[in-house]
């Protein structure tokens, strides 16, 4: 494999891995409620999302550069049939819009918190910034995920290395409770709706990327590296929020007061990252919806994203831990 190739394939990677890790997988609240409240049964969860994500990306990638894609829709409708399809594609651009508004909501919390600014302040700054790199299209959005994720990945990672080491990682896989028992395993449900409204945010990505990606080996080597990213990043961020459970349920963010409770170091850098991870996601849910609403509508790309960014900053008010507690599961259900 030469250089150009394993460039490429990286970039393949870390814009999957990019479009899901945002909000609410950094902040740890996303983890917290699809997998560590399942105990020792939550992190075999993680490994089956893990698993399904990568498979099922490279899915949605060969499916992209088959139909030559330049959105979801394409996929969704030769997967599904037209009459499904149609109805799917109004719910994953109601997803899509949701998942905009829940990253501006949490740049709200961050602001908020840490920062001491007016709730909205956080917002408009995320709204700027998605909208800015949106005017882009998907240049953009790969270019910020190749800068980003391998940021994200090395602080994720020392944050969580940091927490177990001190913990001591016998101790902490010692301590892990039990799953509850239950004839329908929960843990499995909740594994399967992560990957599924998962899969479904990053097929307004993948699909158009699958298209612009004319190697093969690229494209599977691509997801399955994104999703061994991932899986890593989740199973990470879960025994660490499995360490301090349930003392961190009351916590918006709990990574952050984890990360807090460390060096200062340790401490703004994940501040800074978790930012970051929160615009990745807002900005492949913002291209998704605005790429729907521009061919639906039959206005230029740029109107759609200043309209739509204007969108998320107004309904963002809700807060974050309840839009994530209650949109998430429900599309998860539904696609």
């Amino acid at each position: 494999m030469n250089r150009r190739s394993a460039l490429n394939i990286a970039k393949v990677a870390m814009t999957y891995a990019g479009t899901i890790v945002g909000a609410g997988f950094a902040s740890g609240q996303e983890l917290l409620q699809f997998f560590a409240i399942y105990g020792n049964l939550g992190l075999v969860g993680v490994l089956l999302a893990g698993i399904l994500l990568a498979w099922l990306g490279w899915r949605v990638l060969e499916l992209g550069h088959s139909l030559a894609a330049d959105g979801y829709g394409q996929v969704l409708y030769k997967v599904c049939g037209r009459r499904v399809g149609r109805l799917l594609d109004i719910i994953v651009t109601v997803f899509l819009f949701c998942v905009l508004t829940i990253m501006i909501a949490g740049a709200g919390t961050v602001g908020h918190d840490n920062f001491g600014l007016p709730y909205i302040a956080g917002g408009l700054a995320m709204t700027a910034a998605v909208w800015f790199t949106g005017q882009r299209g998907l240049t953009g959005i790969v270019a910020a995920n190749f800068l980003i994720t391998p940021l994200l990945i090395v602080i994720t990672l020392a944050v969580g290395i940091y927490s177990l080491d001190y913990h001591g990682l016998g101790q902490v896989l010692a301590n892990i409770p039990p799953g509850p028992d239950a004839s329908v395993p929960p843990w499995l449900l909740a594994s399967l709706l992560y990957a599924s409204y998962n899969l479904v945010m990053a097929t307004t990505v993948l699909a158009p990327l699958g298209a612009a990606t004319p190697d093969r080996t690229t494209r599977r080597w691509g997801s399955l590296a994104g999703g061994l990213t991932l899986t890593l990043l989740a199973a990470c961020v879960t025994g660490v929020v499995l360490v301090h459970y349930p003392d961190i349920t009351d916590y918006e963010i709990p990574m952050l007061y984890i990360s807090g409770t460390q060096h200062v170091i340790n401490h703004v850098a994940y501040l800074i990252i978790f930012i970051c991870a929160m615009f990745t996601t807002a900005l492949a849910g913002l291209y998704g919806c605005a790429v729907k609403l521009s061919n639906a509508a039959g206005l230029n790309l740029k109107t759609s994203i200043t309209l739509l960014a204007g969108g998320g900053l107004l309904f963002s008010q809700f807060g974050f831990a309840d839009l994530i507690a209650v949109l998430f599961p429900v599309f998860g259900y539904i696609t």
